[in-house]
C-alpha cells in the first residue's frame, strides 16, 4: 500500500488520503473535504480506481465532496453509525455557521468502534476504533499490518484536536487519547486532519495540553 496525500481547500484546507495498492492501483480515499472535481482528475491521471470513501467524522470540512464523488465513482462511503446526525445536520457538521449548507442525499455504510473493515481488491483490513470528543461520531481507522492510523481530528498541529464545537468533549477527547491511541503500537504513524503527521512520541507530548 502506498499514501498519497492530497490537500483540498474551501473554508478550510483539510487533508484528503488515496491509500492505494500500487499492484492493481485499487485503493480507497479518506475525507474528501472538498474540491471533487480536482479529486477526479488525479483518480483519472494515475489510472486508479476508488472503491469506497472513509469517513473519520461528518465535518463539513471532510464531507464536501462526499456526494458527487460517490456519484461519480458509483461507490459506498462509510462513516460511524452516529455520523448520520452530523450528515444530516448542516448546524452539527459546521456548513452553516460558515456560510454553507452540506447535507449528504447518499446512504452511507455505518461502522461502529470494534468493527473490521476489509477493503475492495486490497488485501487490507482497517481496525475501527472508536475515538469521540473532538466530535461524538469519530473513529480512527488503524492498519495494524503497516502501523498507519487515520485519526481525523483526533489530533491537531502537533497536540490534541479541539473539543469547542458541538457534539465536541474536551474529557472525552482526553480520554481517547490517553485511552486508545496512546494504546497503539508505539511505531504508529498517526495521519491527521489538517497538519502534518504525529509519531507517538508527539502525540505523548500532546497530552501536556490538556
Amino acid at each position: 500500500m502506498r499514501l498519497y496525500v492530497q490537500p483540498v481547500r474551501d473554508i478550510f484546507q483539510t487533508n484528503a488520503y488515496f491509500y492505494i495498492n500500487e499492484e492493481n492501483n485499487h485503493g480507497c480515499l479518506i475525507d474528501p473535504g472538498e474540491q471533487s472535481h480536482l479529486l477526479n482528475q488525479i483518480i483519472t491521471a494515475h489510472q486508479w480506481t476508488i472503491d469506497e470513501i472513509l469517513l473519520t467524522h461528518g465535518h463539513f470540512d471532510h464531507t464536501g465532496a462526499v456526494d458527487d464523488l460517490t456519484k461519480s465513482l458509483d461507490i459506498p462511503f462509510y462513516i460511524h453509525t452516529r455520523g448520520v446526525e452530523y450528515l444530516q445536520d448542516d448546524e452539527l457538521n459546521l456548513s452553516k455557521r460558515n456560510q454553507r449548507h452540506i447535507n449528504i442525499t447518499e446512504s452511507p455504510d455505518l461502522l461502529q468502534g470494534g468493527d473490521k473493515l476489509t477493503l475492495k481488491n486490497t488485501n487490507l483490513t482497517f481496525d475501527i476504533i472508536y475515538t469521540p470528543g473532538h466530535s461524538f461520531d469519530s473513529v480512527t481507522y488503524f492498519d495494524r499490518q503497516n502501523k498507519i492510523a487515520f485519526v481525523g481530528d483526533v489530533l491537531y498541529n502537533d497536540g490534541p484536536g479541539i473539543w469547542q464545537f458541538p457534539g465536541g468533549d474536551r474529557k472525552q477527547l482526553k480520554d481517547t487519547i490517553n485511552q486508545k491511541i496512546e494504546a497503539l503500537p508505539n511505531e504508529t504513524q498517526f495521519f491527521v486532519g489538517h497538519t502534518g503527521p504525529m509519531n507517538m512520541q508527539q502525540v505523548h507530548q500532546s497530552m501536556l495540553q490538556f
